[in-house]
């Protein structure tokens, strides 16, 4: 367990809270056998973590590689692929601290992975039989006539 940092050494900061919302927070601090102070720093700490570092990252991604002599390999290969994607992203939007130099080729791969991708996803979804891809007034006719097109009859022979 860690060592609570000496409350000389924290941060202080006032803030003025809506009528009602201290006892709310109170209560609710209580029940949970919490002072006020950690149940609004729980919170916060919700919507605000720390920013994980690259070291901590590698590390848990380290880690899960172990994970990879298990039963389910191919499940915890795209869970990994999945949670470096995270990383790399994380580190592209700089939620996640790095080196400046180590953001910036990040970013720079990224950028182009991202154009890479883009292309890729526009080959997949180019449909050669979709008339909108095809020149205003093409017909049928002229890809018959077409140079580049091979005729052949039904018994396979070019004509």
């Amino acid at each position: 367990m860690a060592k609570k940092q000496l409350v000389k050494d924290q941060d202080k900061f006032i803030v003025r809270l809506p009528k009602g919302m201290r006892d709310r927070i109170k209560a609710r601090a209580e029940r949970a056998g919490m002072s006020m102070n950690e149940a609004i720093v729980f919170v916060l700490e919700q919507h605000f973590p720390t920013p994980t570092t690259v070291e901590e990252k590698i590390n848990e991604l380290a880690e899960m590689l172990s994970i990879l002599k298990g039963d389910n390999t191919y499940e915890e290969v795209d869970y990994l692929v999945s949670e470096i994607h995270n990383a790399i992203v994380d580190i592209y939007n700089g939620t996640a601290k790095a080196p400046p130099n180590f953001e910036k080729a990040v970013s720079e791969r990224f950028e182009q992975w991202k154009e890479r991708e883009a292309e890729h996803a526009a080959e997949k979804t180019f449909d050669p039989f979709d008339d909108q891809n095809w020149p205003e007034g093409w017909t049928d006719a002229d890809a018959a006539s077409s140079p580049d097109n091979d005729v052949f009859d039904d018994d396979g022979k070019k004509t």
